[in-house]
């Protein structure tokens, strides 16, 4: 599940009463994001940030008309989430009914040309659906009160496929408390926050009890505080969204059970794009739930069957900029079904690739989250090969990673203890390759793949929609060495595949020419090539004067030019180096977006920016492919972060962005 949030407060208008805690509850509804690891937080306040659109403009964020209008215009041209996702928006400040529509009032608003300044809240929910989420949550604070003027109250307006909770019911007003004598917060934002945060049994999970918690607790907080009753109103067309999970983690195995019960009534009047949304809903609070993957796949075979295509709107394109694969069963939804379904990597479903190679006993054990952090993976025990002998035996397993529904990633891992019994073990290796490739995407070894194998040399071939590796790592006591042979998925919409003269597709949403990163990387020149890297991301975030990146470039960075990169250190180092490469040791040794510096420093040891305890200047690092350890490059903290080596404190520099690059090496799905 991906959350994105678009969070708005306004303290100062110019043609209404300026409030006094807006800003305030937008700021704590923004740091509730952050601290839920949301994926993307959109935030517009008097004093906000200028954000980069998805065209590379600059983009100011203090609410005004025209500032509001253009980020809907600007991100939501074409769906960059899809289903199972949330996006999230608040709205903390003036608005108005009128005509019988519900309006939010910008900072420019003016209270006489309402349809020319304001923007309606139907427009928000249509172009906020755009976005491909399948729940959109509004949680608006609109109808403040002022203590000295007629309220402006919302409210009433029903919005299909959208909840919609307000702060208080159409013919009332919402209040601030004080905090001290300048501090105020409103006391709709002060109980929503409350029932956000609850876990366990009495959580607020679904959207039924949190609007439970605020009608019962923002009443008891305006009687504490001496103000008049409001009481939240909530809207959720369709009702079964009234079950709907916001926060997974807060949740319980029971708080599941309504949402199943709807799947089945769903699937029973042949709501098939409704069911499916509402079993994958139920799949991230039980990831171990039969019942729900048996929904899926079921709903997927009886698509699949019908003469006649399912009546239900078609889904749009994906733009460059979406994420990853869409599941099959989307695809279904929206072809004739008469019509042989698009080729895919890997049709079938997370508990089918795991039992891939279960006939050469790499039994894998439960496909889960292990670390609570979306990326979900199941393994076999090592498998010992060959005849008895001092010390450890040659040994190999089955790894497979991706998605709650979606598999990004297979490989089979290989270690050679006893070189001396290689041959045979390389010989499983090819064997064990061959039923993989065969079942995952229906193909024999080439010739090259085979060799790569038989001799454990180092390669890449790209193909449409999936890459293959072959990754040799020697141990640093030089006694043995560990074999990888891995087939990742690619986005279809991928604009960095090998073009038909066996060159990378140079793509960049801001116009960055890579022939000289490509010329570098071809040549062997790594040490030219990683300051090149540092110097075309500059130019790619809007950095180019300034020489170096700040957290906030690195969060916003564009997809496409971040991909073009990492595919060409990807394949003239023939898998060994790349950001992609280098993310996966992170998130393989338990890091996150969350600040650990304890793991930071173990990846570093890892790759080799690290050594006994004292960190590398970017000279100091080792620029050549046979030499250097796997995923020492691209060395991005040099240049490209801040300016000069590593000093006093710079470490931390280094931390955050690093944090920042593999989430967005995840969000853009490498």
């Amino acid at each position: 599940m991906t959350n994105w949030a678009w969070v708005i407060g306004l303290n100062h208008y110019h043609r209404l009463q300026s409030l006094r805690g807006a800003i305030r509850d937008a700021e704590l509804i923004r740091d509730f994001c952050l601290e839920s690891n949301f994926e993307q937080i959109f935030y517009y306040s008097d004093n906000s940030p200028d954000l980069i659109a998805p065209n590379g403009s600059r983009q100011a964020t203090q609410p005004t008309y025209t500032n509001l209008k253009a980020f809907l215009l600007d991100f939501f041209d074409s769906p960059q989430l899809q289903a199972g996702d949330n996006f999230w928006f608040f709205f903390s400040g003036h608005g108005v009914r009128h005509q019988g529509r519900d309006y939010l009032m910008p900072c420019d608003a003016h209270p006489l040309a309402i349809e020319d300044t304001a923007l309606s809240l139907n427009y928000i929910t249509e172009t906020l659906r755009r976005s491909g989420a399948d729940n959109i949550i509004l949680l608006l604070d609109a109808c403040r009160n002022d203590e000295s003027r007629n309220g402006l109250g919302i409210g009433g307006e029903k919005h299909q496929g959208v909840i919609t909770i307000s702060s208080c019911s159409p013919s009332e007003k919402s209040y601030e408390i004080p905090l001290s004598n300048e501090i105020f917060q409103g006391s709709f934002t002060t109980a929503l926050l409350e029932g956000l945060r609850i876990r366990g049994e009495g959580n607020c999970a679904t959207v039924e009890r949190l609007y439970q918690h605020l009608t019962y607790r923002v009443p008891q907080i305006n009687q504490q505080y001496k103000k008049p009753p409001q009481f939240p109103y909530l809207m959720a067309e369709p009702p079964s969204k009234m079950h709907y999970i916001l926060l997974p983690q807060n949740a319980t195995l029971r708080d599941a059970e309504p949402l199943r019960k709807e799947a089945l009534k769903a699937e029973v009047k042949e709501d098939y794009q409704l069911a499916r949304q509402l079993w994958i809903r139920v799949l991230e609070v039980s990831w171990r739930d039969y019942e729900a993957i048996e929904g899926i796949e079921r709903i997927a075979r009886k698509i699949l069957t019908q003469p006649q295509q399912v009546p239900i709107p078609p889904t749009p394109s994906l733009s460059d900029a979406a994420r990853g694969l869409q599941p099959i069963a989307d695809k279904m939804l929206t072809q004739p079904k008469t019509e042989k379904p698009q080729p895919f990597f890997l049709q079938d479903s997370p508990l089918a690739v795991c039992s891939y190679l279960n006939e050469v006993g790499l039994k894998t054990r439960d496909y889960k989250d292990l670390l609570g952090d979306g990326n979900y993976s199941c393994s076999s025990p090592y498998q010992e090969l060959g005849e008895k002998s001092s010390g450890l035996k040659n040994n190999i397993a089955y790894y497979v990673s991706g998605s709650l529904t979606n598999i990004t990633e297979l490989k089979i891992v290989l270690n050679v203890n006893q070189p001396n019994q290689a041959q045979s073990a390389h010989q499983t290796m090819v064997n064990y390759g061959n039923i993989l490739l065969k079942k995952a995407i229906g193909m024999n070894f080439t010739q090259e793949i085979l060799k790569a194998l038989e001799l454990g040399t180092p390669n890449s071939w790209n193909f449409n929609n999936y890459t293959i590796l072959v990754i040799r790592e020697d141990w640093i006591n030089g006694k043995g060495y560990e074999i990888k042979l891995i087939i990742k998925s690619k986005n279809i919409t991928d604009k960095s595949v090998l073009s038909s003269t066996g060159e990378i597709e140079f793509k960049s949403e801001k116009g960055v020419d890579y022939t000289q990163l490509r010329d570098f990387l071809k040549q062997g020149k790594w040490k030219e090539a990683d300051q090149e890297t540092s110097r075309v991301m500059c130019q790619a975030a809007n950095r180019t004067s300034e020489g170096w990146l700040r957290v906030e470039d690195i969060n916003n960075f564009p997809c496409e030019d971040l991909r073009t990169i990492n595919q060409l250190w990807l394949h003239y180092s023939k898998g060994k180096f790349g950001f992609s490469v280098q993310a996966e040791i992170y998130h393989s040794l338990g890091g996150t977006r969350e600040y650990n510096r304890e793991i930071w420093e173990k990846f570093c040891d890892r790759v080799g920016w690290r050594k006994e305890g004292d960190w590398l200047c970017h000279y100091d690092l080792t620029f050549s492919l046979e030499d250097a350890p796997r995923d020492h490059l691209p060395g991005f903290g040099a240049g490209v972060f801040w300016s000069g080596d590593v000093g006093a404190g710079a470490e931390d520099v280094w931390l955050w962005c690093g944090m920042g690059l593999f989430s967005r090496v995840k969000t853009c799905n490498l």
